[in-house]
């Protein structure tokens, strides 16, 4: 298949690669729990349902499925018909959001659709909208009920100058002047990259000096996608005692990196059921996150 010599919309919006299936084995959301933080002290017993296969209350984290189980991001722009060739070192991944319908569970199958959902000319990019959706998979193999949308926003650099704007504006993340309403804090490991890895996110940027330095920094960095898990993390255990049943949708921008070992300082403004955010690395003091997320505590915070 010829690829085009720059980005065609209409052949972007709404291509969809088929469905893929996974299963979350108890190995698999423990991976990645412990990569977010979860057993950093191991007499924790209110985090056993997240470390611990034996426990009564084992959960899945909702934002496990951000890795999105069976696809990597770029394979879709990759294989769109609409997208031109691209260098995938020009490739960030600015935004992220899930929207949680539907608690993931162990040892049930399910499809992962992926498609593209928008794009944009940014002038010197192309901001592309990822969706992941992923459903329970029926016994006649067909998708059943909804219960996780994954959507990212890449932007990939040299492709811009096609002209259209987007098809769905997207709103501003926001976060507040005034003084937070609580706060929070998260110390990262020095491996932590190398536990978080497992869980599907192989880039070598995170475990490799040498990639690291090729991409300007003087050591492997912390994955964005961890440090959206751990802001998830913090929200439920500062606003619902830990039941992640609460968390709704969370979105967050990255703006800065964390390298393994730093400590993240979280502030969070509450509106009604939107509890807004951001993170600094303690070290350096460079916000690295910022967010907002919808939870469902009941009439009031």
């Amino acid at each position: 298949m010829s690829k085009p010599d720059k980005v065609v919309p209409e052949n972007c919006i709404g291509f969809a690669l088929p469905p893929k299936k996974s299963q979350m084995s108890y190995i698999d959301a423990i991976v990645y729990q412990i990569g977010i933080g979860y057993g950093q002290d191991p007499m924790n017993e209110a985090e056993l349902p997240f470390v611990f296969e034996m426990s009564e209350e084992f959960s899945v984290f909702p934002t496990n499925f951000s890795i999105t189980r069976g696809f990597e991001l770029f394979e879709i722009l990759v294989a769109c018909p609409g997208m031109p060739n691209f260098d995938p070192m020009r490739l960030l991944h600015g935004e992220n959001k899930v929207d949680v319908l539907k608690q993931i569970k162990i040892d049930t199958p399910y499809l992962n659709v992926g498609e593209i959902g928008d794009v944009a000319d940014k002038g010197k990019g192309a901001l592309v909208t990822v969706m992941i959706k992923t459903f329970e998979e029926k016994d006649d193999g067909t998708p059943g009920d909804l219960c996780i949308v994954c959507s990212a926003s890449l932007f990939v650099r040299g492709i811009g100058g096609f002209g259209y704007k987007g098809k769905y504006p997207q709103d501003p993340i926001v976060i507040p002047k005034s003084e937070p309403t609580k706060t929070s804090s998260q110390s990262t490991s020095p491996n932590q990259a190398l536990i978080y890895r497992l869980a599907g996110d192989r880039n070598p940027l995170h475990v490799d000096p040498n990639m690291a330095a090729l991409a300007g920094f003087d050591k492997p960095i912390l994955h964005g996608l961890c440090t959206y898990g751990i802001s998830a993390k913090q929200i439920v255990q500062t606003f619902a005692q830990g039941d992640i049943n609460t968390l709704k949708s969370i979105r967050a921008r990255f703006t800065s990196h964390v390298f393994p070992g730093e400590t993240l300082d979280f502030a969070f403004w509450v509106e009604g059921n939107k509890i807004s955010f951001e993170a600094k690395t303690r070290e350096r003091g460079l916000v690295v996150i910022v967010g907002d997320c919808l939870v469902n505590l009941g009439p009031k915070l």
